[in-house]
């Protein structure tokens, strides 16, 4: 089964992705946790070290604390600018292609590498908010998103190749 992720522009998509990316390994771990936006994860721990930097400036028993929330907030102002910019990147790429057979889960973009994911390689399928992502079972794998409007589509696949066990259905979650 072939099909067209159509994810070009849709920002809360590559937010999901980006989320899901930079905690791989709570996603391993417990595969039915909720997808946050990244940007809104790093405005709030922004605001908390910020708060406790000028707080604690007050307070010249802990002057050392203020220096240490000063250069906390200082990375996670870098880490959320950094964020914005390869959330403008993302969002530029062209269209892929997605290919479901009996030997994995294909994800193919026009000049440029492709990535499979084999059945064996793959832990959990997990359907979210609006993406749909292979987990795979180790690094040696890149994960593959698909947009979440194919979700009828990767469905008939996994019930057709006798894949449900790997389904984990979060979309409940974001209603």
């Amino acid at each position: 089964m072939t099909f067209k992720n159509i994810e070009k522009g849709n920002k809360k998509y590559y937010e999901e992705i980006m989320y899901i990316s930079s905690n791989y390994y709570i996603f391993k771990k417990n595969p039915k946790t909720r997808v946050h936006s990244l940007n809104k994860v790093f405005l709030l721990y922004i605001i908390l070290f910020l708060i406790l930097f000028f707080s604690s400036l007050w307070i010249p028993q802990i002057i050392i604390l203020s220096g240490v929330t000063f250069i906390l907030s200082v990375i996670y102002i870098y880490l959320f600018v950094e964020t914005n910019y390869k959330l403008r990147e993302y969002r530029k790429h062209n269209d892929s292609t997605i290919k479901i057979d009996k030997t994995g889960i294909e994800n193919i973009e026009e000049n440029q590498v492709s990535s499979k994911l084999f059945w064996d390689a793959i832990e959990y399928i997990i359907i979210n908010k609006y993406s749909i992502c292979c987990l795979p079972k180790n690094f040696a794998h890149f994960a593959i998103f698909i947009e979440i409007s194919a979700k009828d589509k990767v469905y008939e696949a996994l019930k057709k190749y006798d894949k449900l066990n790997l389904l984990i259905d979060n979309s409940n979650k974001y209603k």
